[in-house]
């Protein structure tokens, strides 16, 4: 399997469906089903806002709280069969299972496939080597990647992530995913026979398959052009096929498959990440089309039309996330972003400085994000970013490590540029440390340097705001040169 950097991209996303999207839903719906199976799908609506995080608090806080293990009763392991006693394949012995789960996805999500799908069973050490080899040629992906989280603080300083280790770590989480190009549907299992887990699976990605099939996924992501765009358009498929997969396991799973994967999930949340050295927060960013995602779907497809919003949604897709975490907006005749641009500062840095990132848009979830790292109040760190109209974010990088960012945001009143300001003037105190050295402070700039690095920002007019941090006083001091 060769993979494009798109395709692995999505792929990596998909890495945190089995015990983060799906161990909430799993934790979640037992506690609200009481121990009922219910096969009629009527009241799944109401039960699949119950499955989401609370709305008011868009930005995740935190890793979630371990369940303790007298709740829950956990299955024995099941012991896959010998592979050399094997006279049936794996997909002829689940092909009727898999039949079933298709019908099931295609009554509820209310569309007709155009062409049959063909699903492979991968071993979990199979996933971890293709994706290692097929990504090997799209390593300035993952480097891309860490420089951006380097940038926002979310991989602190001094700690070795590697491209390689990023990789591995994620593939390894992998429950499975649909290839738009090969048009296959692979599940990545150890067992012989599928689980709940593995049907939950199924569910999710051959609904990527009858979005393929109708609205040529191909086609709509070769669209996304900005961090903020990939976030937003993404988290209309994985939205929908996560609705999906929840109205699917509140009629398929039993009352004993619920605590099994709630237990599961209570002491496997977070290892993708937290075994890198990324920040926790960073999980908030790959799950936010699932989760976020699921939302707007959900507000999409309640809205009076049903699926039928949802698929027009495809032709006119929601370009930034601040839609995605408002979808009123959405609804009510949305906008486009407002076009930001910056100078390039490379001849003004010099030669030892190498563009990392051009022209990125970071967009409201992103932004909230960067700000909680730091203030570690998510409340203020959404109220702080909402508002939000557009952005453009410049990096560069020296040999040595060292970071260079220009960022300009554009912003819907001057009270929003007021809130941002005062929440990234307490970001650069937290952020530059101790032995804080106080370079400007007034209405319009704060500015604040240490060992750490030196970063200001300054309210503009237009309800814009730009924000520069470089190394050092003197680095900061020719990039402000130019913005004069």
């Amino acid at each position: 399997m060769r993979m494009k950097p798109w395709q692995w991209a999505v792929i990596v996303t998909e890495a945190t469906l089995l015990f983060g999207v799906l161990g909430a839903l799993a934790w979640l719906l037992l506690l609200n089903s009481q121990g009922a199976v219910v096969a009629n799908p009527a009241p799944l609506s109401q039960l699949a806002t119950q499955a989401q995080l609370p709305t008011a608090t868009p930005i995740l806080t935190e890793t979630p709280t371990p369940v303790p293990l007298a709740l829950v009763t956990p299955l024995p392991t099941r012991t896959p069969q010998p592979t050399n006693t094997r006279v049936i394949s794996r997909v002829t012995l689940n092909q009727g299972t898999i039949d079933q789960i298709e019908q099931q996805v295609i009554w509820l999500r209310d569309i007709t496939p155009r062409a049959t799908l063909s699903t492979e069973f991968l071993a979990r050490d199979q996933i971890v080597d293709n994706s290692s080899k097929s990504y090997a040629s799209n390593r300035a992906e993952a480097e891309k990647l860490i420089a951006l989280y380097r940038a926002l603080g979310l991989i602190p300083s001094g700690a070795q992530v590697t491209a390689e280790a990023l990789v591995k770590t994620t593939s390894s989480n992998i429950a499975g995913y649909y290839d738009p190009q090969s048009k296959h549907l692979y599940v990545v299992s150890d067992l012989e026979n599928l689980n709940a887990e593995d049907k939950a699976t199924v569910a999710h990605e051959y609904t990527h398959a009858l979005q393929d099939q109708q609205f040529d996924l191909g086609k709509y992501q070769s669209r996304m052009l900005t961090t903020d765009m990939r976030l937003a358009m993404m988290a209309l498929p994985e939205g929908d096929a996560t609705l999906v997969m929840a109205m699917y396991l509140y009629g398929n799973v039993s009352p004993v498959e619920w605590q099994y994967m709630a237990y599961r999930a209570a002491f496997s949340a977070g290892p993708i990440i937290t075994a890198t050295d990324v920040s926790t927060r960073a999980i908030q960013i790959s799950i936010f089309p699932y989760l976020q995602g699921e939302q707007f779907v959900f507000k999409l497809w309640q809205d009076g039309k049903g699926w039928a919003q949802v698929n027009h949604a495809y032709a006119d897709p929601p370009l930034s996330t601040s839609l995605i975490l408002h979808p009123e907006r959405y609804l009510t005749g949305h906008a486009t972003p407002v076009p930001v641009t910056l100078p390039d500062l490379g001849p003004t840095l010099g030669k030892d400085w190498k563009l990392a990132i051009k022209a990125d848009t970071l967009g409201e979830f992103v932004t909230g994000i960067h700000l909680d790292e730091f203030l570690n109040d998510a409340r203020r760190s959404a109220q702080a970013a909402d508002g939000w109209e557009g952005d453009s974010f410049w990096l560069w990088q020296a040999p040595d490590g060292r970071r260079v960012f220009a960022w300009q945001i554009a912003w819907d009143t001057p009270r929003d540029v007021g809130e941002f300001s005062d929440a990234y003037s307490a970001l650069l105190q937290k952020r530059v440390g101790s032995g804080l050295a106080v370079e400007r402070e007034d209405a319009t700039v704060h500015w604040y340097s240490s060992e750490a690095g030196s970063g200001l920002i300054i309210r503009r007019t237009g309800e814009q705001t730009l924000v520069l941090w470089g190394p050092d006083k003197a680095t900061v001091e020719k990039m402000m040169a130019v913005f004069k």
